[in-house]
């Protein structure tokens, strides 16, 4: 017995979270600058959360975007110790030069369109695990409709 997998499905998925954040990042059809916005996000994120979350939050993950998610992870000595402007700082330097320039716009772009894609439950785990200093800069850029149930 043979499975057909659909490459195809999981390819326009992940194109489309590339089209959603080029739109929001306002440049739409810049696939190349959402990507590198992103893998820098979601690097920056996994690297400072425990393997435990890393794991969870992957699971809610489309197949490539999780393929993204995980490349060049070495779990060993994680999380990586870092405050609210090494975290910037490290969005900053994964999209690298040439890439799209505002690592806030960025974050925000991006953690908006995973509290809509994923469980706002597991990213407000992943926010609880940070430093104060990073759960400040989350604060600011996490989307308005998601404030209330973290009131609760």
């Amino acid at each position: 017995m043979s499975v057909k997998v659909n490459f195809e499905k999981h390819c326009n998925e992940a194109n489309s979270w590339l089209l959603e954040i080029a739109e929001n990042i306002d440049h739409p059809g810049r696939t190349d600058w959402a990507y590198g916005c992103l893998k820098a996000v979601l690097h920056t994120i996994r690297d400072r959360t425990t393997i435990e979350e890393v794991f969870h939050f992957s699971a809610q993950l489309p197949v490539l975007i999780r393929g993204i998610f995980f490349e060049g992870y070495k779990p060993t000595g994680k999380p990586d110790k870092m405050n609210a402007n090494e975290f910037i700082r490290k969005i900053k330097k994964e999209v690298g030069p040439g890439g799209f320039g505002y690592p806030e716009e960025a974050f925000r772009v991006v953690l908006e369109l995973l509290y809509k894609k994923t469980s706002p439950g597991e990213m407000d785990d992943i926010r609880g695990s940070m430093p104060k200093g990073i759960q400040k800069v989350w604060d600011k850029y996490r989307p308005l409709q998601f404030d209330n149930e973290m009131e609760m």
